[in-house]
This record gives C-alpha cells, sequence and structure tokens, in this order.
C-alpha cells in the first residue's frame, strides 16, 4: 500500500488534533488494507472504541436512497430523468421534477422540517425556555422523527416551489421523505427494507440489521465546535452496521461488480456544485456521506474509480470544525487531503487560464511558511496579477489544483515575463514545476515571445535550480535578487 506507514503516522496526528472518535478502513485495488481506530465509544465509561463497533444510520440518507434507486434503474424500473409525476401524481408540482432533481437536492420542494416543524419550535416557548444544549437535543428528536409522505404533504403539499427545479441547491429535508415514498411504491417495500433485501442481503452485509442497537455513544456538534450527547432513537428507518460490512458495500461500488457501468457513469455525472446522484466529487475522490445527518453516527464514504480504491470513516460523534488558512476545516476533509494527496504525481497535468469556474481552485495553492519570504500568496498573487489585467493560470491534474503560474504579456513592449510560478506545497518535489514552467513558456512563445525574463530571490535554491535546469542565465544580480533571461 502506498506510504501506509507515513498515513498512519498523518492519522494519529490529525486524531489528536481533532480529538477524534472514529474508525477508518482503506482498501486498495489489490485487496491490501489499511485500518484505523482513535478515541471512546462511551466517553463516560471512557471505553475505548474498537473496530468492530455497531453504527447507527438512516435509510432516509440521500446516498442509501441512492442505492435503492440505482438497483431499481438498473432492473429496467426506473429511469433518473423520469417525472416524479409518474409515481407522486398527487404532488401539485410532480410533473416539473424529476428523480435526478430530487437526488441532486436541486428539487425546489420546500423544507418542511426547517419551514414547518422547526418553525413552529421557535415559536414554542416552552422550547425556547431550554438551555441551548437541550434545544439542540430537542431538535434532534424532531429531526429524526418518522414523518410520512402523507404527513409532509399535510404541511408543505401545496406550498409553490422556492426555485425552479435543476436551478439551485437547496438540502430540502423532504426530499428524502418523496424517494423513500417513490421506493414504496415502486417495490412495495420502505426504502430500509429495500436495502435490506435487495443490496446488503446479496452482497453479503450480515452484520448490517434494522433497528439502532448501536455500541457507540451518539454526540453531536453544536456551534461548530460543542460536543453534546444526543437520545438514542430508533425510528422506523433506522439500521446499525459495522465498518467492515461497510467497507463490502464500498469494493462492490468502486469495482463495479454490483451496479452497472451505465448506473455507475449517470451517479458520476455531477452538477455545478460537485454532486451526483447521492454523490459529490471532491479532485479525484467521490465522496458518500450522511448529509442531512439524521441519526447520530456519522458516515463517509470516500470512492477513487480510477485506482479502484475505497476509504470508509465511520464516527461515533460529529466532528467539530474551525477555521485554519482563511477555509473551514475539520478531521474528515484534512484526512481525505492527505489520502489524496499522497497518489497525485503527474498524469495528465492541464495549464488552465483563471476564470470564474476555477477561481477558487487557483486560489487554494498554497505554499510552505518558509517560501512566503520569497513569494506571496496565491490569493494576492492572482489578485494583483488580475487588477494589472494580466494572465494567470492554475495547474490541474487529477482534477486537482496543484500550481498557479502568473504570467506579463506586453507585445506593445516587447515584454514577456512569468511573474509569479508556485507549486502547492503538498505537491512539491513531485516534477510539477517544471512541467508548469515548460507549459508557461509554450504560452509565451505562442503569444510572440523571443526571450523571457523571470525574477527570483537569491536564496531561493529551488526556484533557482528549476530556472536554470531549463535553461534560464543569470542576467542581473541584485543584493537580494536575480533577474535570469533566456531566448527562445
Amino acid at each position: 500500500m502506498k506510504e501506509s506507514k507515513k498515513f498512519l503516522d498523518t492519522l494519529q496526528k490529525l486524531g489528536e488534533k481533532w480529538n477524534i472518535s472514529a474508525a477508518l478502513l482503506l482498501q486498495e485495488a489489490d485487496g491490501e488494507q489499511l485500518s484505523f481506530c482513535h478515541g471512546h465509544a462511551d466517553h463516560a465509561g471512557k471505553r475505548l472504541l474498537t473496530l468492530e463497533e455497531r453504527y447507527c444510520f438512516s435509510a432516509r440518507d440521500y446516498f442509501f436512497l441512492a442505492l435503492c434507486l440505482w438497483r431499481l434503474a438498473d432492473e429496467k424500473k426506473i429511469r433518473f430523468s423520469d417525472k416524479i409525476s409518474k409515481f407522486l401524481p398527487e404532488y401539485r408540482h410532480a410533473d416539473r421534477i424529476t428523480i435526478a432533481h430530487l437526488l441532486l437536492s436541486e428539487s425546489g420542494i420546500e423544507n418542511e422540517f426547517a419551514h414547518v416543524r422547526m418553525a413552529n419550535l421557535q415559536k414554542d416557548p416552552a422550547h425556547m425556555a431550554l438551555s441551548e444544549e437541550a434545544q439542540f437535543q430537542k431538535e434532534y428528536e424532531v429531526r429524526t422523527a418518522d414523518i410520512s409522505f402523507a404527513q409532509a404533504m399535510d404541511m408543505i403539499g401545496q406550498d409553490e416551489l422556492t426555485h425552479e427545479p435543476g436551478k439551485d441547491d437547496d438540502g430540502s429535508n423532504t426530499a428524502v421523505i418523496f424517494l423513500d415514498e417513490i421506493i414504496r411504491r415502486i417495490s412495495g417495500l420502505s426504502a430500509r427494507e429495500y436495502l435490506l433485501q435487495n443490496i446488503f442481503a446479496p452482497l453479503g452485509l450480515k452484520d448490517t440489521v434494522p433497528g439502532n442497537e448501536s455500541t457507540v455513544e451518539i454526540r453531536g456538534c453544536m456551534k461548530d465546535d460543542v460536543i453534546v450527547p444526543l437520545p438514542k432513537l430508533a425510528p422506523a428507518h433506522a439500521f446499525t452496521t459495522t465498518l467492515s460490512d461497510m467497507n463490502l458495500l464500498a469494493r462492490a461500488i468502486v469495482s463495479g461488480d454490483f451496479f452497472s457501468e451505465k448506473v455507475l457513469s449517470a451517479a458520476r455525472k455531477c452538477n455545478q456544485y460537485g454532486c451526483g446522484l447521492g454523490i459529490m466529487k471532491v479532485g479525484p475522490t467521490y465522496i458518500a456521506d450522511t448529509f442531512p445527518e439524521v441519526m447520530g453516527s456519522y458516515f463517509r464514504m470516500y470512492l477513487n474509480f480510477e485506482e479502484k480504491s475505497s476509504l470508509v470513516l465511520l464516527n461515533a460523534e460529529e466532528f467539530i470544525s474551525r477555521r485554519e488558512n482563511d477555509q473551514w476545516m475539520a478531521f474528515a476533509p484534512e484526512m481525505r487531503r492527505n489520502w489524496q494527496d499522497q497518489g497525485i504525481y503527474p498524469k495528465e497535468p492541464k495549464l488552465k487560464r483563471v476564470n470564474k469556474n476555477n477561481v477558487w481552485d487557483a486560489m487554494d495553492i498554497r505554499i510552505s511558511e518558509a517560501q512566503h519570504s520569497f513569494v506571496p500568496d496565491a490569493k494576492t498573487c492572482i489578485a494583483g496579477t488580475l487588477a494589472a489585467r494580466q494572465p494567470v493560470y492554475v495547474l490541474m491534474d487529477h482534477n486537482t489544483p496543484i500550481g498557479i503560474a502568473a504570467l506579463k504579456i506586453e507585445p506593445k513592449k516587447n515584454l514577456y515575463d512569468i511573474a509569479f510560478l508556485q507549486v502547492d506545497q503538498r505537491f512539491q518535489g513531485r516534477g510539477y514545476g517544471r512541467i508548469m514552467l515548460l507549459k508557461a513558456m509554450e504560452i509565451l512563445k505562442e503569444k510572440g515571445a523571443k526571450t523571457l525574463e523571470i525574477g527570483v530571490n537569491r536564496y531561493n535554491e529551488a526556484a533557482k535550480r528549476l530556472y536554470i535546469s531549463v535553461g534560464f542565465e543569470p542576467d542581473q544580480v541584485y543584493e537580494g535578487f536575480i533577474n535570469l533571461k533566456m531566448k527562445l
């Protein structure tokens, strides 16, 4: 397994940094596995978490509902483009909404939980008189309640849509109730029973059963970093499972042995927000997770279809989050980045001009603290270059931002410079600097450059070696700065 010892060391450091209680199982295409466990199953009793714990999840989650619909699509019982009027004709907007709209969380259906049930709680003096922790716990009970399709229709069935289907992301809890009802009307089974009988049982998930006989303490996160114990509930959509069973599910999906390639291809086709049918794409990885969280345990499955590798993460409590380097961060995204990064080496790198669609990728480039004495950060480079009406490019590989190149192109002055060149600190030393430099030189040559100039800090030895290796030579040397030139 690639750099497995290094990844385990990283997981241990991240587990301590974020004080998590979670278990993880990574499996490569060749069958080799890596497991990791950290924290407590029972904080009061101080019982440490093991790899054999049982976790509770809800079948009324976008991912688990998607699994049912993938299977029904393979059985030719639905198409993702089907209008839901085919199944739920009594809903007044059903002829405007497709199954895909529901799975993509862009149906425009009013969120009955936020719009009705939560709104009513906020009007309840008794609820508002509770402590913040007690309110949080009560709202968890309300969120996990068994709301039927008929009850949802009573609450929001006559409401207008919040937006035109397919035009925006809404995260509506009501969509999962509609999807559950569609599955019931097609198969005669609830989503939970369909999962158990038609997906989990055929895959041999023997430890996955209905109910909430979990072995971990359920704790949620309030205000980003306040951990709150939650009541143990057992709604009709709950089931418990284990890390090993969820790994079997991950392997069945990523290997393509259970669902057809046609269905998996449709599921992986993402909208503008990176969301597919029950999964979402971040870099080279597709992620399934329990969102919105409707049960106490938390589930994340990471799938790399190209490498046929998978990673399952189950945590007994919701992760805390906080701002780091101008972005929200938590254990899961930091862990995912480390896993992805270890397999990113030059494959099909492309230098793309920064525009409104990729500017956030470009601004995500980060350099080490030591490099800040040589060059400004990516945001400063991009802002300054665009303000001067000059082009900035981002190097992408494995659908991941690798580095940025800011150029200066002024044909009337016969001026062609590489203003900035940065490779993200995660990918330095892998050959990307040279690749990006050569691609930037090609662009400048196409624009008419006969000679190129670039400035570099005299003490930035790595950058100097890179530029000299492709043909640049010192032109002017100052106390802390060298100007390099080359003829094309």
